[in-house]
């Protein structure tokens, strides 16, 4: 029952956090957050390693942010580079996560990296239309899965 509880406000934490930005730029910090409470609640993981994968994705979230403005109109770089970036993540969940939490993960990159490319999307789309509250609706309809 607290898992559940925790969860909800979490969940309701980055919707408030989202809806507040209104139309900002997402930060790395609600990027890592949405990616981070998706890995909690699928690989169900402990406070200790709610926490190290919550740093390893705000890590990676600044690392990324950062290839994809540098980068702009170069996907092709920005994919290669966030790979590699990807792949270095892979190494540091491998030292946090159990075997069998480990090979869930690993079984479900491509759906992880779908639903953080959707999130960005979401919020690049709730950016360029000036409405921050259309993001968090999204996000909270893709985190409740």
């Amino acid at each position: 029952m607290k898992k559940v509880l925790v969860m909800t406000c979490m969940v309701f934490g980055c919707v408030f956090t989202v809806s507040a930005n209104d139309g900002a730029v997402v930060t790395a910090k609600e990027r890592a957050t949405h990616l981070s409470n998706q890995m909690i609640r699928e690989l169900q993981l402990n406070n200790y390693q709610s926490r190290k994968v919550n740093e390893i994705n705000l890590e990676v979230a600044r690392q990324m942010l950062a290839i994809e403005q540098e980068y702009a109109g170069n996907q092709q770089k920005i994919d290669q580079l966030c790979g590699e970036v990807c792949a270095m993540r892979d190494v540091k969940l491998e030292n946090v996560l159990s075997t069998v939490q480990y090979n869930d993960y690993f079984g479900s990159r491509k759906n992880l990296v779908a639903l953080d490319k959707q999130f960005m999307a979401e919020a690049t789309m709730a950016q360029q239309s000036g409405n921050g509250l259309a993001t968090a609706n999204t996000t909270e309809t893709t985190t409740v899965n």
